[in-house]
């Protein structure tokens, strides 16, 4: 999440996610929620469609992640991998696959352990558990990984929109944390809701002048869902829960983490959003650099909050 390389720069610096390799932290305990409404059976369904999408996905980059995103990856798919820019577009994206796999062939396979989707059925997310495989000629290094992804529905199916992959713990478990176990169904929904990429944009932005007002802390606990997550902090488990994402920021003080969004996108029905910056930690040796995806869900009243962020380490900003 954003704040990856936060928890680095503060143990480390003083290295984080909405993030620079994360720093070990104690686990925070998994708050529990009351279980939402029961899902209809269509969508239960759709969900498991998703679900399938992303372990085909999975199974195709378990052999090769370049014919994995050829045909999985919508035209705009936003990219998000540990120590590179952010990379926009297919094109861009199968570029970078293969100027990586000229050194060292790499390959990935994951599973998800939540998803949600969209009123409409046009947007959808997927995280969960996976590992990176790294083939030379003389080396096989295998590393575990966190993933967070948005995606889009076309008429050929699920396409994958937005994808963030950062580091795992070991022995990730095979499900989802108790606290994040049971998405509720969507509660707001139009039929055409054309404000809602502004106010998932609009949203964020206020996120961030909270964390510089009041400390990540603070701006976590407020913008969080209830079963809301934070995805590659480098822990084993996945961090689930308003309590539980909350304290795992709450050392991080006013003025030290600050971020802004650079691409975003939302189902029609206005009900589930991403969006996608970078952010800037401005620890006490200097500035460190993340960028991160996050994906919100709108309520009834029509506010926004997060079920998912996660992110990793950027290079330094280019100069103007």
């Amino acid at each position: 999440m954003r704040f990856l390389p936060v928890l680095a720069i503060v143990a480390a610096v003083a290295a984080c996610s909405h993030s620079a390799p994360p720093a070990r932290t104690t686990p925070s305990p998994q708050s529990s929620a009351p279980a939402p409404p029961p899902l209809s059976p269509a969508q239960i369904s759709a969900r498991n469609i998703l679900l399938s999408a992303d372990s085909a996905l999975s199974t195709a980059a378990n052999s090769s992640l370049h014919d994995a995103l050829a045909a999985g990856a919508a035209d705009s798919i936003v990219m998000l991998m540990p120590a590179l820019p952010r990379i926009v577009g297919r094109a861009d994206v199968l570029a970078a696959i293969d100027s990586l796999n000229a050194v060292t062939n790499r390959t990935m396979s994951w599973h998800p352990i939540r998803a949600e989707v969209s009123s409409d059925g046009t947007r959808g997310y997927t995280y969960g558990y996976g590992r990176r495989v790294a083939l030379t000629d003389t080396l096989t290094s295998v590393a575990p990984i966190q993933y967070l992804s948005f995606w889009q529905r076309d008429t050929t199916g699920w396409k994958l929109e937005a994808w963030m992959v950062s580091a795992g713990g070991p022995d990730a478990p095979s499900s989802v944390p108790a606290a994040c176990a049971h998405p509720g169904p969507p509660e707001y929904s139009s039929r055409n809701d054309a404000d809602a990429i502004a106010t998932a944009r609009s949203t964020d932005l206020d996120f961030s002048a909270r964390s510089v007002k009041s400390g990540a802390g603070a701006a976590f606990a407020q913008y969080v869902a209830t079963d809301g997550a934070s995805i590659g902090t480098g822990e084993t488990e996945i961090t689930c829960g308003r309590d539980a994402v909350a304290q795992a920021l709450e050392s991080i003080g006013p003025g030290v983490l600050t971020w802004e969004p650079v691409v975003a996108d939302a189902a029609p029905s206005g009900d589930l959003a991403f969006t996608s910056g970078d952010a800037t930690i401005h620890g006490e040796h200097g500035l460190a650099y993340s960028k991160y995806l996050t994906i919100w869900k709108r309520l009834a009243d029509g506010s926004w909050l997060f079920v998912a962020d996660g992110g990793n380490s950027a290079p330094v900003p280019a100069a103007p």
